[in-house]
């Protein structure tokens, strides 16, 4: 039987961060291009934003979508520059970025699953628990490339990846109650 390929160019652009979220393939892998990293950014500031169209207006999507895009990209930098490894933040930024991208489909989904449940006022204990599935894969896959892009454990990278989630959801607290007494 023939081999079916895709002919489309984003089947073989999806398919190394495919491999980073799979433990496959490092950020490494991913050429660090000014290009690609734009091609990445600007698709995960749009689907960010959609991600946050769900319960949010469209100027509350935008802007927590700036705010997050801008705060990963600053702590991306950060972590570099304390290693000495500011090299790296193109391949670091686009292969976080890009898993992000690909983890998108199952994010959308829970979350609009999630809005639904809580508008209707029932709860799904397997929402909760696919929810916390993502959310640990999603952490396996930012301590991989941490480790990879800062020479540092496993641990360390998971660790410091669950920091910063942490740190994230602070300040979209205080931001998300700033822009909610601005736009009213």
């Amino acid at each position: 039987m023939p081999k079916i390929t895709m002919p489309f160019a984003a089947v073989n652009l999806i398919k190394p961060f495919w491999d980073i979220c799979r433990l496959k393939r490092m950020p490494q892998d991913i050429p660090a291009s000014r290009f690609l990293f734009n091609v990445v950014l600007c698709t995960y500031l749009l689907l960010s934003t959609v991600f946050n169209l769900i319960g949010s207006t469209i100027t509350e999507a935008c802007l927590f979508s700036l705010l997050m895009t801008t705060l990963l990209l600053v702590f991306i930098r950060i972590l570099l520059l304390t290693r000495q490894y500011d090299r790296r933040m193109l391949q670091t930024a686009t292969a976080l970025m890009g898993t992000s991208i690909v983890l998108f489909p199952a994010s959308f989904a829970l979350r609009y699953w999630f809005y639904v449940i809580e508008n209707s006022g029932t709860e799904s204990n397997l929402a909760g628990y696919l929810w916390i599935c993502l959310f640990i894969w999603e952490r396996f896959i930012s301590a991989h490339i941490l480790r990879h892009a800062l020479d540092i454990r496993f641990i360390f990278g998971f660790l410091i990846s669950v920091g910063y989630v942490c740190f994230e959801y602070q300040v979209i607290v205080v931001f998300h109650r700033a822009v909610t007494q601005w736009l009213t």
